[in-house]
């Protein structure tokens, strides 16, 4: 019995053994032919894609990066690695597009640090690590210089508010003399503490600005010595993006990404060129760009785009303009209690004015340059330069010029002369229709005939209709002033003093070419009553009572001299000194 009863647990158990090793076998045989043929169930596949640097939008502080990559995809879900990328990426820039029959559903931005191939750091060039901190603060420190600029922007425009209130520039007519006190209290307080404030941030800029520099050029003799030594050991460090794409089938394409970097840059410059007085100008249009991203940018397509990618996009938002009666008691009441005196029971009302409430708050040919192959394409608030020829510009931090265009501009010659404070006539070309040439604020080079005369600024948004532009000297206009001493004196009228003084000016032009000449020339302004200034003659020129300034413009043929007479008189009080005649 108990033989039976052994022969049939046995049978079990090898019956138990053959199913299990049956079981095991059944599910490597699923799983082998699962991973080979899928079965509807996505795998993962990850593919290194190289790219190169095709387009480069370059803007005032700043760069967008565009690489192209052509790519091939398995079925299923494929992740694609960017690599080799620069180490200064702003992660929340980055973009992916592409063609092709596939599905991009993720982008991330990767660092992935080298595996140590020495424990042994000695074998390692101590300089490396210095190299990388110095790369980290540089970057660090254009963040400090972009916040300088922004508070700057800001203490200006309150500046420039503060000047162009009605009330500070004399516009309403029902302002009081203790009103327009206070207002001018009031201004010069704030303009003392805005422009501390400017001087302080100018101070800032320039420490920074230094500190950046010594960085610059510890970072440069940090890589010169490694390159001398030749014992490099190159940062492998690899800074990456990695894209996640879904294709049913398996199938090719083309992917597109686009990032921001920061160290990089372009500013406008000019070059104005005349000949003779009878022509247009000549202007040249230069960017001066530079870059110090890591990677060379070789032989890529431009684009310079006047746009701040680092200036704030909300909108603003209007206040309520309040507007009320002026309560000079309002005025009274706080000029006491700045002064420290006591409460004399004057209602304590908010003043408003018309900006706001104020609380006193050859035939040869000519070569050809990348002007003659540049677009500019003007958006609502920005202006782009697209050139069109290939462009290289290395990554060593240094300027590089590029010629966006050149266009004739038409120009209009006068000569002028204000021998009260130069004798010397100065040629000025005037310039009309400058807002069609999509300008943005640089400094100009100045040349006539040839010849360079002089550096200027040009800066669209503080221009009227024509840009004036000083082409220089010319000795060839003779200006004199000469006080005529015989209609110059002084005479008492009962309590009041009379002045009476008298310039004759000439103007002769020793030039064979006729000229359209401006001549000024100024008499004082009162600021009182008690001080009445009075035009007696200026030969027809024309008096600006609110400046003094008299201006004659006439036409100097060759060889002709012009004189004209500025004479006034000024009464005053006699027993008062008075100041500035």
């Amino acid at each position: 019995m108990k033989s039976k009863i052994h022969e049939l647990m046995n049978f079990k158990n090898k019956a138990v053994s053959k199913t299990l090793k049956t079981t095991i076998l059944a599910t490597a045989f699923v799983s082998l032919f699962a991973s080979n043929y899928s079965f509807g169930v996505t795998t993962s596949s990850e593919k290194n894609i190289k790219s190169k640097i095709e387009n480069v939008t370059v803007f005032t502080q700043g760069a967008q990066i565009y690489r192209t990559s052509l790519i091939n995809v398995n079925a299923g879900i494929s992740t694609l690695i960017f690599e080799g990328l620069e180490a200064t990426i702003d992660p929340k820039s980055i973009q992916a597009s592409g063609f092709g029959n596939f599905v991009i559903m993720d982008v991330q931005h990767s660092i992935k640090y080298p595996e140590p191939k020495n424990s042994d750091l000695s074998q390692n060039p101590k300089n490396l690590k210095q190299i990388k901190m110095l790369q980290d603060s540089l970057v660090m420190i254009d963040f400090d210089l972009m916040d300088i600029t922004d508070r700057q922007a800001s203490l200006n425009i309150e500046k420039n508010t503060l000047l162009n209130n009605r009330i500070i520039k004399g516009e309403t007519k029902k302002d009081t003399l203790n009103l327009v006190k206070d207002a001018l209290t009031f201004l010069r307080e704030k303009l003392n503490n805005i422009n501390s404030e400017l001087l302080k941030l100018k101070k800032e800029e320039y420490r920074v600005n230094i500190k950046k520099q010594r960085m610059q050029e510890n970072l440069l003799a940090l890589q010169t010595y490694n390159v001398n030594i030749g014992d490099i050991v190159k940062d492998e460090t690899n800074y990456r993006v990695i894209i996640t794409v879904s294709a049913d089938v398996a199938t090719n394409g083309t992917m597109n990404i686009n990032y921001m970097l920061q160290d990089a840059g372009w500013t406008p410059s000019y070059d104005l060129r005349a000949k003779g007085t009878g022509g247009n100008m000549q202007l040249t249009y230069k960017a001066q760009v530079y870059q110090n991203t890591g990677l060379d940018w070789n032989d890529v397509k431009l684009t310079l785009s006047t746009a701040s990618p680092n200036q704030s996009n909300i909108k603003p938002t209007l206040n309520t303009w309040w507007l009320n009666y002026y309560n000079p008691y309002a005025y009274d009441y706080k000029r006491k209690q700045s002064e420290g005196q006591k409460d004399d029971g004057l209602a304590k009302t908010s003043v408003s004015g018309g900006a706001g409430t104020y609380s006193w708050s050859a035939p040869e040919e000519i070569a050809q340059t990348t002007a003659d192959y540049t677009v500019a394409e003007e958006n609502i608030t920005t202006v782009e330069y697209e050139i069109k020829l290939a462009y290289s510009i290395p990554c060593d931090g240094k300027t590089h010029f590029v010629a966006v265009q050149t266009k004739d501009v038409p120009a209009n010659y006068i000569h002028f002369a204000a021998p009260k404070i130069d004798k010397d006539a100065f040629l000025v070309a005037k310039i009309t229709n400058w807002d069609e040439l999509n300008l943005a604020p640089g400094s100009a080079n100045i040349y006539f005939d040839g010849t360079f005369v002089g550096e200027s600024y040009i800066d669209p948004t503080n221009l009227s209709d024509t840009l004036d532009l000083t082409l220089g000297r010319d000795k060839n206009m003779v200006v004199t002033r000469v006080k005529q001493k015989d209609k110059t004196k002084e005479k008492l009228i009962g309590e009041d003093k009379v002045k009476t003084v008298t310039y004759e000016i000439t103007v002769r032009n020793t030039k064979s070419s006729s000229s359209n000449f401006n001549l000024q020339d100024q008499i004082p302004v009162s600021q009182t009553k008690d001080i009445v200034v009075s035009l007696l003659d200026s030969s027809g020129g024309e008096l600006d009572e609110t400046s003094g300034i008299v201006n004659w413009k006439f036409n100097l043929k060759p060889k002709e001299t012009k004189k004209v007479i500025i004479s006034y008189t000024v009464k005053f009080p006699k027993d008062k000194a008075l100041a500035g005649l």
